[in-house]
């Protein structure tokens, strides 16, 4: 069933955890295995401070957050937990069509839109967290991703196959975020054989 929308019938927002401390209506502070629930946005934490009248949430320690079927994780987030702005440091992120990486600092625009500032991206499908490293992978300056168009633009990145530069895109080059066909670089491929050595093949589609 779908609540009801408009003012008075905002969506309710839940807290969880060991210790709970605050004022009615102003802030509450959540310790301990903390969690915060509001809608489709699910966040864990080892302290969250919710600061209601600016609906303004600030996070820390293991910090995790679940969004529309994307991942984050980190060591800190400040979030505005009603429109989805917000800061989040040094996170990794899973998203869910099957992409991930890492970056410095996370700018989250809204809930479709997000700056990822000295990161990486990989549709590589992860393996065991701590060995896991993706055959390919993209290193950039940054990164802006748009799940409403669909499509993410890397600006300044250097695309690395097994840990070692292959190439290098000073300007801008887009590629999708989905399997909906646009213009923009595709995953490379590797071949090995004894007639022609080594390959790489770097494919572009253009729509």
């Amino acid at each position: 069933e779908k609540p009801p929308e408009g003012p008075g019938n905002e969506v309710p927002t839940f807290v969880f955890g060991e210790r709970i401390t605050g004022r009615t209506n102003l802030e509450t502070t959540i310790l301990g295995s903390a969690e915060l629930r509001r809608g489709k946005t699910s966040l864990r934490a080892d302290r969250v401070e919710y600061f209601q009248p600016e609906e303004w949430v600030k996070t820390s320690g293991n910090v995790r957050i679940s969004n529309a079927g994307n991942l984050f994780w980190g060591p800190a987030l400040e979030l505005k937990i009603d429109t989805f702005e917000g800061t989040f440091t040094e996170p990794s992120y899973r998203f869910l069509n099957g992409g991930s990486g890492q970056a410095a600092e996370i700018i989250f625009i809204d809930e479709k839109r997000f700056v990822a500032n000295q990161a990486t991206y990989t549709t590589c499908e992860r393996g065991n967290e701590d060995s896991w490293m993706p055959a390919w992978q993209m290193y950039g300056e940054r990164f802006t991703f748009d799940f409403d168009r669909e499509v993410g633009v890397a600006t300044g990145t250097t695309l690395r196959f097994k840990n070692v530069p292959i190439l290098h895109w000073p300007g801008s080059v887009s590629f999708p975020l989905s399997d909906k066909r646009t213009s923009g670089v595709m995953p490379p491929t590797f071949a090995v054989d004894t007639v022609s050595g080594v390959a790489l093949t770097v494919p572009y589609y253009f729509d």
